[in-house]
């Protein structure tokens, strides 16, 4: 993989895990739960679900499903859903911070699967592993060399921003602890959720 297409590569991939969305702020809020350390299980789900698209996208059946309209808004409909039923989970069962309740390493850890089926069921996330992805790839070169690369930056990627997105959240959770703060901010949270949700769902090819 040339040098300049893996920085270019590394930067559209920090750009994208980021920016403003439905990943960042599970994140936030995981770490506003956990501190830092939350980012850790929301990291490896998230690197989870797009080492299997990247996977899929190395096969050919990304391109399949970016291909076919039936299929691309079957994904963008459970994604959207997804998304709605984590929002009205959130506001009907609001964040506990500290582990107020039992089993505090499993509550940490609750963060790996929302991290793995928002990821997996996002449909940009298939646009880009589909359609950008093969942009970054040296055709005159082995091309499975440069899949492990392209891998391995996505983890440490997404590891390092999660990290930072968590320990922001965990700066968060200690002003939350005050009053009704965080019954605020899970409810704010939780409409985010349901927004971002039905504007998924209206999104167009």
């Amino acid at each position: 993989m040339l040098f300049s297409n893996w920085i270019l590569y590394l930067g559209t991939i920090v750009l994208l895990m980021a920016a403003p969305g439905p990943g960042p702020l599970l994140t936030l809020s995981h770490g506003a739960q956990h501190g830092a350390r939350g980012g850790i299980p929301n990291a490896l789900g998230f690197s989870a679900g797009a080492l299997l698209l990247m996977a899929l996208s190395a096969l050919g059946i990304t391109a399949l499903l970016f291909a076919s309209p039936a299929a691309f808004n079957v994904v963008k409909l459970l994604g959207a859903g997804y998304l709605v039923w984590l929002g009205i989970t959130l506001w009907r069962k609001p964040f506990a911070l500290g582990g107020e309740q039992a089993g505090p390493a499993s509550k940490l850890w609750s963060g790996f699967r929302p991290a793995f089926l928002l990821a997996v069921s996002n449909p940009e996330d298939t646009v880009f592993f589909s359609a950008l992805l093969p942009r970054f790839l040296d055709p005159s070169r082995e091309l499975w060399p440069q899949y492990l690369t392209m891998a391995a930056t996505w983890v440490v990627a997404d590891l390092v921003i999660a990290v930072a997105l968590a320990a922001a959240g965990g700066r968060l959770g200690s002003w939350l602890a005050h009053g009704q703060r965080l019954k605020r901010f899970s409810r704010t949270s939780a409409g985010l959720f349901v927004i971002a949700g039905l504007m998924l769902a209206s999104v167009q090819r």
